[in-house]
């Protein structure tokens, strides 16, 4: 009898101290607007207020910010293709994952955005009671206590996508397995990036697992940024460091000096785009007190740029951007932030280095270096040298590019598994059960 109480009364805590969290989640989000005014646009939906959603939503899919959005994404356009008249309802908790939403919803894609409330019951509930979708769909590790509960109360199919479990996730599901296990447990199945992600899930309670592979493998290159264009650099060269973190930029700063000081007849430029844009300020600064030529990117005219540093200040442009790059440094990994996802310069065309400290993509990153796809560094010394080798023999970087397509070729497919395994929480696709009225009459 004891045991079958934990779980509830370690639900009465959760929600005792997410109660008490709400006052000062939402002074948070009204502080960090200072910088990104994101945060203060639609504070309602953050308590199921406002507008609401669309009416029985064929699917509710929740991605927390930019990656998982553009997870997210490269299920809706498939999905799109044979649904055209499927209705999605998009939330996230970010603005750089809102914005993302509206640019696809801006391309045609059939989602409505909204901000994901707070993980209170009465919000959740709230919210699903106003727009009472059909099924619902998390992307990677959204695995929000009163978000799965809430829906399963309701009645609602509920899976997770491209389900991955980094080393800090696992030790804090494991820690409060009393919590986490029994919402495993009401999934209909759990989509795992790999066997060891898999294991995982089963282990915590998951009834169904299948291993479908990583959809980050599945993004298509993105489309060229028309308002910044190679031909506007005035540089020979151009090197892009890509979400950084403090303490990273000075790093990344000190190895485009010496860049430039072993190129005193060639052109380099170096493109800085800080983890939050918001920082971006606070970066543009750091590097003019270094006396670097400083421009932000959103300052950049048609008539183009000489600046030594350009700031990238604006959100959605970054995976675009790594095509102009001659070589990329991926960020979050000189410091100890465990690294950010390499694919996307990848996927660009761009030859890639990254730092040493790469546990939140441990596996990604292996398979690529193992296959000579990128180039694993272990300080700022050794990214310089890495930087002059790309810079120097255009030929290596053009080898590492065919190699990491190689990659990209042998783990595509996750989105059909994917898509395979959502087929029966979807409404048919329109004129399907128009035929098979037409096919069953044709027999009598």
């Amino acid at each position: 009898m004891e045991r079958q109480w934990r779980p509830a009364l370690t639900r009465l805590g959760y929600n005792l101290v997410i109660h008490l969290l709400i006052p000062a989640a939402l002074l948070h989000f009204l502080w960090r607007s200072r910088r990104e005014a994101g945060y203060r646009r639609h504070l309602g939906e953050r308590l199921a207020l406002g507008a609401p959603p669309p009416p029985h939503p064929d699917l509710w899919i929740h991605a927390v910010s930019l990656g998982e959005m553009r997870v997210a994404g490269t299920l809706l356009r498939a999905l799109a293709a044979s649904r055209p008249t499927l209705s999605v309802l998009l939330t996230t908790v970010t603005p750089a994952g809102r914005a993302e939403a509206e640019r696809m919803r801006a391309a045609g894609l059939p989602v409505d955005a909204r901000y994901l409330p707070l993980d209170s019951p009465v919000l959740m509930r709230r919210f699903i009671r106003r727009g009472r979708p059909r099924a619902l769909v998390l992307i990677e590790t959204e695995l929000w206590p009163n978000l799965v509960r809430q829906a399963h109360l309701a009645g609602l199919p509920a899976v997770l996508v491209n389900a991955r479990l980094s080393p800090g996730l696992r030790a804090t599901y494991r820690r409060f397995r009393r919590l986490y296990g029994p919402l495993l447990g009401t999934f209909e199945w759990v989509a795992a990036q790999g066997p060891g992600d898999a294991r995982e899930f089963r282990d915590l309670g998951a009834a169904r697992v299948e291993v479908t592979g990583n959809l980050k493998f599945d993004l298509p290159p993105a489309p060229p940024e028309p308002g910044l264009e190679r031909g506007r650099l005035a540089s020979e060269q151009l090197w892009l460091a890509g979400s950084t973190h403090p303490g990273e930029e000075a790093l990344v700063l000190d190895v485009h000096r010496r860049l430039q000081a072993a190129r005193r007849g060639a052109r380099i430029q170096l493109l800085l785009a800080p983890r939050h844009p918001a920082r971006s300020s606070e970066v543009i600064a750091l590097a003019r007190s270094e006396g670097f030529s400083v421009i932000a990117r959103s300052a950049i005219d048609t008539a183009g740029t000489s600046a030594e540093v350009i700031v990238l200040d604006t959100l959605g442009e970054l995976a675009a951007l790594y095509a102009l790059a001659d070589a990329a440094f991926v960020g979050g990994s000189l410091v100890a932030q465990g690294g950010q996802n390499p694919l996307e310069p990848v996927a660009a065309g761009c030859p890639v280095v990254i730092g040493p400290d790469t546990r939140n993509f441990a596996d990604m990153v292996e398979q690529l270096r193992d296959a000579g796809a990128l180039l694993q560094v272990t300080d700022a010394d050794d990214l310089l040298r890495a930087l002059e080798r790309l810079l120097d023999d255009p030929g290596a970087g053009r080898a590492q590019v065919a190699r990491a397509q190689e990659v990209i070729d042998a783990n595509s497919g996750a989105t059909e598994h994917t898509l395979q395994l959502l087929e029966p929480l979807l409404p048919e696709p329109q004129g399907a059960a128009g035929h098979r009225a037409h096919a069953t009459h044709d027999v009598h």
